[in-house]
């Protein structure tokens, strides 16, 4: 049985941006008002490992050629049930994409109109943000009806 496990690899980077600024005066005791905010992000390579058997539910959109064939961003046909790999993970540049949430994957629907939403399974090494995630291994398992996206 494969284990679940989380690795850290060492390459990574972060960057903050901060504000802040007060006003005060006062004699003997004083007095001070003032206020502040920051905001900050930060990636690296934080990956988790899961194996076939435990599994992710996901979404992803997924183009279909004029024949209905569903197709990845290569343009290589694919099916239901077919398993992907790719070696090489890292956010918005390569890996399998997808989304924990419908909702979350249609922010990054393609503005094509021969799109359709699948459920798939993500495994193997995987990245994940706050709205996406990309793994090493993913497979398609149903296409979600349009009209009845709760049921998924």
């Amino acid at each position: 049985m494969a284990r679940t496990t989380v690795g850290l690899n060492s390459d990574g980077s972060g960057s903050g941006y901060g504000y802040g600024s007060g006003d005060g005066s006062g004699s003997g005791d004083g007095y001070g008002d003032g206020y502040g905010y920051g905001y900050g992000y930060g990636y690296g390579q934080e990956y988790i490992i899961l194996g076939r058997q435990d599994a992710w539910t996901a979404y992803h959109y997924v183009r279909r050629n004029a024949a209905g064939q569903l197709l990845l961003r290569t343009e290589r046909v694919t099916a239901i049930g077919e398993h992907l790999h790719e070696d090489e993970i890292a956010l918005c540049e390569c890996g399998l994409h997808a989304s924990l949430s419908p909702e979350d994957a249609r922010k990054y629907r393609p503005s094509a109109c021969d799109v359709v939403l699948t459920r798939v399974k993500v495994w193997g090494r995987i990245i994940i943000d706050k709205d996406k995630l990309v793994a090493t291994d993913r497979e398609i398992i149903a296409i979600c009806p349009g009209a009845n996206l709760d049921a998924w």
